[in-house]
């Protein structure tokens, strides 16, 4: 069935895993104030912290990769002797890269088959995923026997965060406007996550930044009386905010040394400079 290879979006946070792997990222792209970018490779997460803070009022415009990019990344791999490509994706309801790459599929028809996996999540739950792609092939697993591993693995995950100011996930259109009114009106600290459908909606509506931190660590702490997960943490940029959010995870679940991952630009972008967060996946046998 000849060579098979994982490919995942810059979303992932892979740029910042620290252990090996062979997944191929497909980056997006990012403009400011009319410049272009590629996402973790021309703009990394520390720039753009620095950017967003010093232009309050501006917002990044965020797009995928066009159909000629596209193309030509996936060639570039045909020619290093892949036949077999599964491409692990941010959900379809926050990017529109999924739906770019299937568009393409056509064109390697009998020459390369490629899979498009809609991770139903973002961030490094969505890098997970692929790193599990990744493994199950070096172990000699087939297509369908991968896919099906990541199927049980979207069946529970979580992805939530807290932020300061919903005006980006709103301006960004990844929020209804109705959703995040009387949030922003109030001064609240909302918690944001990606439900079963892909789609980020206001979990809960809380007063303080700490309460907002307390209700994410309940959050993880009633999944892990559930059952087994592998738990990270995810921040924008505030690394105050960040300490924070980790010493209220160990005091209150007893969860130390968690790995960290800091958005890419692209992520980072729809959330805003302040935003917090965890990632939770099954730990399956």
């Amino acid at each position: 069935m000849g060579k098979k290879l994982v490919v995942a979006m810059s979303t992932s946070c892979l740029d910042y895993h620290p252990h090996p792997h062979n997944v191929r990222i497909l980056r997006l792209n990012i403009e400011l104030s009319g410049k272009r970018y590629i996402d973790g490779l021309s703009l990394k997460n520390s720039d753009f912290q620095s950017w967003m803070l010093n232009n309050p009022q501006h917002l990044a415009k965020t797009s995928p990769p066009n159909r000629l990019e596209i193309t030509k990344f996936f060639l570039k791999i045909m020619d290093e002797g892949y036949r077999q490509v599964l491409f692990v994706g941010m959900s379809e309801a926050l990017s529109k890269t999924c739906a770019r790459v299937r568009e393409i599929i056509p064109l390697f028809e009998g020459k390369m088959a490629i899979r498009v996996f809609d991770t139903r999540s973002g961030t490094f739950t969505e890098g997970m995923m692929a790193l599990e792609a990744d493994r199950c092939f070096r172990q000699g697993w087939s297509m369908e026997k991968t896919v099906a591993r990541l199927e049980e693995l979207r069946d529970d995950c979580q992805v939530i965060f807290g932020v300061s100011d919903l005006s980006y996930l709103i301006d960004n259109g990844r929020l209804s406007r109705v959703s995040g009114f009387v949030a922003n009106l109030l001064h609240l600290k909302p918690l944001i996550h990606v439900n079963r459908d892909g789609e980020a909606e206001v979990a809960e509506r809380i007063m303080t930044t700490v309460r907002a931190m307390r209700a994410l660590s309940d959050h993880v702490g009633q999944a892990l009386q559930r059952g087994h997960y592998s738990v990270c943490t995810l921040y924008s940029g505030n690394l105050e905010l960040h300490r924070d959010l980790e010493y209220i995870l160990e005091t209150h679940n007893q969860l130390r040394h968690l790995p960290a991952y800091p958005l890419s630009p692209v992520v980072a972008a729809h959330i805003g400079p302040h935003a917090f967060g965890v990632g939770l996946i099954r730990k399956l046998s």
